[in-house]
């Protein structure tokens, strides 16, 4: 628990500080900013945007705001993106720098190019996968737990209504309701009704 509370409280900061890094994380190592920076400007608010809609996804459950902690789902692809989004601002490579190729990799270590150019290839891969399956992850998660919140909801009306009706039928008599007549003779206060045929002498009682 208190990891996924931890990574609860990373959630919103990194997704500003990630694509930060991502654009500007070879200048932390002395290494030149060249043209690509421009297309970078113009791709990390795709990235920014991906993780803005996965958080809001993951916040929006109320099992995570009670809480205040991520699923266990959650805890993992949140790591394999941030770690991902950092070996991506370490490796990638600006190949169209006035001073040559570089990257932060090449400019703190002096290591080979071509294992920088093949690690931020294959951390270009992961963030694209990791994001866009917290995306994924996220709305199933809301979907499913929303499910299961209108279920219980419904449940919870259909046992009040079931006892309400019991209460009702608790309520009504258990014998049948006598008849006018029955009522009237046994009660003697309910309405006695004579019938009389004419004749031509005149009214002959029955």
């Amino acid at each position: 628990m208190t990891t996924r509370r931890i990574l609860f409280r990373l959630l919103w900061p990194l997704v500003f500080v990630l694509p930060l890094w991502v654009l500007l994380g070879r200048a932390f190592f002395g290494a030149p900013l060249g043209l690509q920076f421009v297309g970078q400007v113009l791709l990390v608010p795709l990235l920014f945007a991906g993780h803005v809609v996965a958080a809001g996804l993951i916040v929006a459950r109320r099992s995570v705001r009670s809480s205040r902690a991520v699923s266990w789902l959650d805890a993992g692809l949140l790591v394999a993106a941030w770690l991902a989004q950092l070996a991506l601002g370490f490796f990638l490579v600006d190949r169209s720098s006035g001073a040559g190729a570089a990257s932060g990799f090449t400019a703190a270590t002096g290591g080979d190019l071509d294992l920088s150019t093949a690690l931020s290839a294959l951390a270009s891969v992961l963030t694209i996968a990791s994001v866009i399956a917290l995306v994924v992850s996220g709305g199933w998660q809301l979907l499913r737990e929303t499910g299961r919140r209108v279920a219980a909801s419904m449940a919870e009306l259909d046992r009040v209504a079931g006892i309400g009706v019991a209460q009702a039928g608790a309520r009504r008599p258990s014998t049948p309701w006598p008849d006018a007549a029955s009522s009237g003779s046994a009660r003697g206060d309910g309405p006695v009704i004579r019938i009389e045929t004419r004749t031509d002498d005149g009214p002959r009682r029955p």
